[in-house]
């Protein structure tokens, strides 16, 4: 089964934009800042034309597929679509371990 990564929005207010992406286990595997979160010199993953908007899961995939942050098969997927996969994981798990 290939990989999947949990996309959190985790600060979008006032021209301040913060988001990480999560592996399986929670660990933060990458970070976006955008707006007032970026140094002078830093430019977004959205300036870059990486992302189109922050919803833009696709392209924040290929991204990350592409600097080998993730698994080339692995996929992104917005907080609660990873949610919802992670608590079918456990249920599923939970029925095969008695």
């Amino acid at each position: 089964m290939a990989a999947i990564y949990g996309y959190y929005i985790d600060l979008d207010e006032r021209g301040d934009f913060l988001a990480d992406v999560r592996d399986v286990d929670g660990r933060t595997v990458y970070e976006i800042r955008a707006g007032g979160r970026l140094d002078d010199d830093e430019a977004s993953i959205f300036d870059d034309g990486f992302m189109r908007d922050k919803r833009d899961v696709s392209g924040l995939t290929d991204y990350l597929r592409s600097l080998s942050i993730i698994p080339s098969d692995a996929t992104v997927l917005a907080m609660p679509e990873f949610e919802r996969r992670l608590e079918g994981q456990q249920n599923d798990d939970e029925l095969t371990l008695d």
